[in-house]
């Protein structure tokens, strides 16, 4: 084998390693989530393609990729409020320690009948943008952070 048909086998093996190792890198750091449904809307829509980082706790405002007991799918919803918070949905609004935080829909309302949760260490309640259609923590209560597969750090699509 010449030098020169070497030169390239060299570079081409090169070039697939560090694409092996960037990719591995990448998958440890970050993931990629579909959006499907329109509890988002208007944030995210229906086919949004979003970057997550794996790391870090996220923080009240955040919006997260969640694994929910008893659910087939990956939810994706904001960060309304976690450990220590106290959450009520009651009289057609959700409050955040006291104060509205957002409106309930009824139809949620009605099949909870409104309740209060104080929020343990590592617990997140979780809400979705278009409370008409969300299935959130009104329906699954709160979450715990092992449960969060990653925070949503921007929309690629």
């Amino acid at each position: 084998m010449d030098t020169k048909v070497k030169q390239k086998v060299g570079k081409i093996i090169g070039a697939v390693a560090a694409a092996v190792i960037v990719v591995i890198v990448f998958r440890g750091f970050f993931d990629i989530a579909y959006v499907s449904g329109e509890s988002m809307e208007p944030v995210f829509y229906e086919g949004d393609i979003l970057l997550l980082k794996k790391w870090g706790a996220p923080e009240k405002g955040d919006i997260v990729t969640a694994d929910v007991e008893g659910l087939d799918h990956i939810v994706v919803k904001r960060v309304l409020a976690a450990e220590g918070d106290c959450i009520t949905w009651r009289d057609g609004g959700i409050f955040l320690n006291g104060e509205r935080a957002a409106e309930s829909a009824d139809g949620m309302q009605k099949r909870n009948g409104g309740q209060e949760s104080i929020l343990s260490p590592g617990q997140y309640f979780l809400i979705g943008e278009n409370q008409e259609v969300s299935q959130d923590s009104r329906a699954f209560g709160c979450i715990e952070k092992s449960a969060v597969r990653g925070i949503v750090v921007c929309k690629l699509f």
